[in-house]
């Protein structure tokens, strides 16, 4: 184990460490006849299809013109998954019908502009609604045809393979933590002589050891000890720096510069690697010289509060999927998939052409992704899951990791901004500019949901609708949106959960949103906290704007429901008014169901097996078992119920659990560590035990790392069977009524207490 501090250690000389690569792309240059014709076509092509859906025509014509082209569109998209032309004609279809509802928003439903009154908040909704659709057209072009990639395994004599330096950045997270994670990565299957790992430690650096706090100043030196020995047990370089700059990218940078590794390969520290990783990834970079990053998913073994309030972890994929097999795969058809701050492999030579990693932002990641996109480099997006990462587990700590997405996506938008960005290709820059409008959903989801209350609460005429013209312009439109996300997205996207994941975060983050927007160079980089856990039932201390939210929306549903029966004459008007308050309300309930959070009680998730294993004790004596779960921390087994007497919770002397491979593992030796019994139950002829891992040593360590994290393709079968198909429109609101109904009970309850101490905080 080397411990290299700035103060002690050494630092490499400039001439030692590889010189980075000048030599530029070659671009061609000069006048290309058939790229101008292939522009002009596309230009007019544009024109006729923006011509078609302006054409005005009655509402009968229109009507026919939005229901024949939905139904086109369905038969077509059965050829879609087979055939890219009759996908691309099927997109521009249900698009040809959102079209039209835009124009017919612009000409029919804006407020005069000298009603001011009605004309301010009617103007903030058809832009809020504008940006929202040039996100949907971006959107379309991303993913419209994703990329498929299968692994890349290094070729030739392992001799002439990349070698590669394993950065595990680190602040604030529990040894035990680091531990799992580090274990892991040095169990990665690749020749040991290529590979170095590296603890990152920001939480001991010599500014913390030497601050004026002697309490913070003794905990900071404690850690750095304790780091130290683990670094040691485990054969890891552990590395710190004296002061605390520029964040996570500083930290990386300081590392970059003194170590002298082909590929950087970047975990968070608690993202815990597969051993196939690199023999996944690293031949990448054989084949393409230019390329700078490979990317795989981020993949969460633990339920964000969304997943974990309303029981979905394990019913549908979590909202991090769309985008990592969605997404991610549409960006990498255009060269635009960019790097996420983890789970991904780096070109050195890359990152010194533009000094190492990116630290003008707080999204150091897609920066990075940016500049070196902008210089010719290449990105590969792998998606298969090889780590196991940790999800914040509290509302708050979710909005603080939100929040800091929105500040650094908010900030790149403004500082470098891709649309002026000098060296993307134009197919980069819409993927960039897709990536970065999305952050700014803060802005129109508020504005969607609490529209309909102008109307309800005031009698303000902000979206002058009829009935008729609702069901010929809008219903369309937004049947026409869903069925294009359902099948774009397949089985990733399931209806109103995207939305409710916007709605939560859209009032917390604005403000830092908004923040941003006025001091774009002032956002500082915050940790994310993890491991946090809530000890009993009760509201998030975040949960305000929520209860207001749907208090709100819960009057102006029955206000409209007031004025129907009070003004016979405006019911034309009134039902699609009370439609959108319906359907905002139906949010804002699985909004109140999500902050009202559940109690906690595993500190790791657990995984279900079928393994056979066998316990041995001292005196030599052999219990046959089946593993049924494992977790980090340990194991389920059943065994007879005729050893009840053997397995005492008591027992001090601890037996050794030997875990015998699976069939898909082929006749490799058994996994076998030291194990402590925490419990023992009779259930039925049998015993469950609960029974925590007690390594012996280094080689325990790793061995269970390596079983419980090592297996990547276990990883893509539990995603598979969890995403299962995706359900219908109606199926959709059927699954969400579900997961939010069953909650509203306690919601309830709980709902007089939470608002009495809102009232007493703010002094009423």
């Amino acid at each position: 184990m080397r411990d290299i501090n700035e103060t002690t250690a050494f630092a490499l000389d400039r001439n030692s460490r590889p010189q980075s690569s000048k030599v530029k792309p070659s671009r061609r240059r000069g006048f290309n006849v058939q790229r101008l014709i292939l522009w002009v076509v596309l230009l007019l092509s544009s024109l006729t299809f923006l011509a078609l859906a302006a054409l005005p025509v009655g509402r009968e014509v229109s009507a026919a013109i939005s229901i024949s082209v939905v139904a086109v569109a369905f038969v077509l998209a059965r050829l879609a998954q087979r055939s890219w032309h009759a996908r691309t004609i099927t997109v521009l279809l249900l698009a040809f019908v959102s079209f039209r509802y835009l124009f017919w928003r612009v000409t029919g439903t804006l407020p005069p502009v000298d009603d001011l009154v009605d004309f301010i908040p009617g103007i903030t909704l058809f832009i809020a609604e504008s940006m929202s659709f040039v996100l949907f057209l971006t959107s379309l072009f991303v993913i419209i045809d994703p990329m498929k990639r299968e692994p890349c395994a290094p070729t030739g004599e392992p001799e002439t393979w990349p070698s590669v330096d394993v950065f595990v950045p680190s602040y604030n997270e529990d040894p035990e933590l680091l531990e799992t994670t580090l274990a892991a990565a040095v169990s990665i299957d690749y020749p040991r002589d290529k590979l170095t790992v590296y603890l990152l430690d920001d939480g001991g650096t010599d500014a913390k050891v030497s601050q004026a706090n002697p309490v913070a100043a003794a905990a900071a030196l404690e850690r750095r000890r304790v780091l130290t020995a683990l670094c040691e047990r485990l054969g890891v370089t552990y590395m710190t720096r004296p002061r605390n700059e520029h964040a996570k990218a500083g930290n990386l940078n300081h590392a970059f510069h003194r170590t002298r590794g082909d590929l950087v390969l970047i975990l968070d520290a608690d993202h815990v690697p597969t051993v196939d990783f690199l023999r996944c990834t690293a031949g990448f970079f054989q084949q393409d010289p230019r390329l700078f990053l490979v990317q795989t998913p981020h993949f969460f073994v633990n339920p964000d509060p969304v997943e974990y309030n309303l029981g979905t972890f394990e019913r549908m994929p979590s909202e991090n999927e769309m985008f990592y097999y969605s997404i991610q795969p549409g960006l990498d058809r255009w060269n635009g998939s960019f790097f996420c701050g983890s789970a991904a492999l780096l070109s050195r030579r890359a990152l010194e052409e533009v000094g190492g990693i990116a630290g003008e932002t707080v999204t150091e990641d897609c920066e990075t992704a940016l500049e070196l996109h902008s210089r010719g480099w290449h990105s590969v997006y792998l998606p298969r899951p090889l780590i196991a990462g940790l999800q914040p587990e509290t509302f708050d700590s979710f909005i603080a990791q939100r929040s800091r997405w929105t500040q650094g996506m908010i900030q790149l938008f403004l500082l470098k901004n891709p649309l002026l960005k000098r060296g993307l290709t134009l197919p980069q820059r819409l993927c960039y500019l897709s990536t970065m409008l999305y952050w700014f959903f803060w802005f129109w989801r508020p504005v969607f949901l609490l529209a309909p209350l102008c109307y309800a609460l005031f009698g303000l005429e902000i979206y002058r609708v009829n009935l008729a013209d609702f069901a010929c312009f809008v219903v369309p439109h937004v049947v026409a949106a869903a069925y294009l996300a359902q099948m774009l997205h397949g089985r990733m996207r399931w209806p109103l959960f995207s939305e409710l994941y916007e709605y939560l975060q859209s009032f917390h983050v604005s403000r830092a949103a908004i923040a941003t927007i006025l001091r774009p160079r002032n956002p500082v980089f915050k940790v994310t906290a993890k491991g946090q856990s809530v000890d009993r039932d009760g509201f998030s201390p975040l949960a305000g704007p929520f209860i207001v939210t749907t208090f709100l929306l819960a009057v102006g549903l029955g206000l409209c429901a007031y004025r129907y029966a009070l003004f016979p004459e405006h019911r034309m008007a009134i039902v699609p008014v009370a439609v959108w308050n319906l359907l905002s309300l139906i949010l804002a309930l699985g909004g109140l169901a999500v902050v009202y959070e559940r109690k906690r009680v595993r500190r790791q998730e657990r995984f279900g097996v079928e393994r056979p294993a066998t316990l041995a004790f001292a005196d030599g004596a052999v219990i046959d078992a089946t593993l049924t779960d494992v977790s980090a921390g340990g194991v389920g087994l059943r065994v007879l119920a005729q050893h009840m007497g053997r397995l005492d919770p008591s027992m001090t002397d601890m037996p050794v659990l030997a875990i015998h491979p699976g069939e898909d593992e082929g006749a490799g030796a058994p996994v076998s560590t030291g194990v402590r019994i925490l419990r023992v139950e009779k259930q039925g002829g049998d015993l469950v035990v609960g029974a925590g891992f007690a390594p012996r040593g280094r080689q325990d360590t790793t061995e269970i790392a390596r079983f419980v994290f090592g297996d990547s393709g276990e990883w893509d079968d539990w995603l598979g069977a969890k995403r299962g198909g995706a359900p219908t429109f109606l199926g959709g609101f059927l699954f969400f009524a579900t997961r939010v109904l069953p909650r509203l009970g306690h919601v309830l309850v709980a709902l007089p207490g939470a608002l009495g101490r809102m009232l007493t905080f703010r002094g009423l």
